[in-house]
Order: structure tokens, then sequence, then C-alpha cells
């Protein structure tokens, strides 16, 4: 991978992490386009660097991660449990692009449906928590966005907007840390430790504090359902591409 090309991974993945687009369906088609071999680690090496721009952004709501924690563990719990026995199948899913698209209009329909969701301001519980935990677990397929799933289900089960998001992205932290100690032994045997690896981990740990500040801004004046329109637009695209 050449210098040029890790910047524009960078790019696709500081802005995907957090919209809800699907940071693993882009970094995958994008490294299809650059005539790169898809993945999974280096998804997970990317990611580490969103998770900074995540703690970073939520350095003073550490009350709120206390507080809900015993939420958030349950939350987290279905992704564990699905991402440590479908590890090795995600591995060649990521490998074949062709199916992308019908993953894309997976998202697109959560994405809409937060539309015609009525906004609601009740408490978290366990049962909410583990529905939110079971749909953030879609989101290990490439091209289902973990954003977008956490969140539509957060509305779905009554969140109030804010509530949503900082509970989804309280979940994000997690699935993280467990994504990266699932993948550790990869990771520490690649090369990710060189001068352009190690760019491209900052750019992506900047641009993806700015797309979690954008997204929080957009959530809250419910245009959220926004981004199906270009997921829709970019599966029909994909399904064209792959027909051709």
């Amino acid at each position: 991978m050449n210098f040029l090309q890790a910047i524009i991974l960078s790019l696709v993945q500081g802005i995907s992490e957090f919209l809800p687009i699907s940071s693993k369906g882009h970094l995958n088609l994008a490294q299809h386009l650059l005539g790169l071999q898809s993945s999974l680690t280096f998804d997970i090496f990317l990611n580490t660097a969103t998770l900074l721009s995540v703690i970073f952004f939520f350095r003073k709501q550490i009350p709120y991660f206390i507080k809900n924690l015993k939420y958030i563990i349950v939350g987290t719990l279905p992704a564990i449990f699905f991402g440590f026995i479908l590890k090795q199948r995600l591995e060649g899913i990521f490998e074949n692009p062709d199916i992308l698209p019908y993953f894309f209009l997976v998202t697109a329909v959560m994405l809409f449906s937060t539309k015609y969701l009525k906004l609601n301001d009740q408490k978290l519980t366990y049962k909410k928590a583990l529905i939110i935990g079971i749909i953030q677990s879609f989101a290990l397929f490439p091209g289902i966005s973990r954003s977008g799933s956490t969140i539509f289900a957060g509305l779905l089960v009554g969140l109030s907007a804010s509530s949503a998001f900082n509970f989804s992205f309280a979940l994000f932290i997690p699935a993280s840390l467990g994504a990266l100690v699932l993948d550790i032994k990869d990771l520490s045997g690649a090369n990710y430790f060189s001068p352009v690896y190690l760019f491209s981990f900052v750019l992506t740990a900047v641009v993806g504090y700015f797309a979690l500040s954008y997204l929080k801004k957009v959530l809250v004046s419910h245009k959220f359902w926004f981004f199906g329109v270009y997921i829709t637009i970019l599966a029909i695209a994909c399904f064209i591409v792959n027909s051709i």
C-alpha cells in the first residue's frame, strides 16, 4: 500500500465510521476500487484510530458511562457472541464486494425508518439495551452501519435522539476494544508501525472526531434519515457496476 492509498482509506474510514453509512462497507469498496485486497485486520487497525476519536469526544461524560455501565455490558454481549462465532466467515464476506449492495440496502431501510419513528425520552432498561445490542450485531457485516443500526435501535425502543446517540457510542468503545483483542495477534505481526500507517492512523482519528461532531448535529436536527438517500443511491450504483 502506498502513501496516497493510505490517505484515501484513512479519509474513508474517518468519515464513514461515525456517519451511518457503514465504514466496513465503504472501506471494503474503496480497497476494491484501489486494487487492494480487503482485510478485516486492516479495518480493525483503522477502527482503533476512530476509537480514540470517541474517547476524546466523550472525555467529559465519564459519569454517563459509569451510570449506564450495566446497560453497556448487556448491550455489548450480543456483538461479542456473534463476533466470536462468525469471525472466520466474516473474512470471506469481506473479500466479496458483490454482496455489499444488499447490506447497504439493509442500512438504508433502518435509516429511512427513523423518519417515521415517534420520538420519546424513555429510560434505558436491560431489555432495551439487549435489543440495541442484538441489532448492533448486524453491523458485523460490511455494508451495515454500526452507528446507523444502534441509533435506529435506540430510537425504536423509545430513547431520545441524544440518549440514542450517547448509548450508541458507549457501545462502540467495548465493541472496538473487543475486535482489537480478537485480532491483536494479526496486528502485531503486520507492518502497521511504518510511517505511512502511523500517519493514516492519526489522520483517521482526526477526521473521525469531526465526523462524530457532525453526526450529533444531524441527529438532533431530526435529519438522520437523509443518509438513507445516499446509501440507496450507492447500493444501486453497486448493483449496476456488478452487473456490467
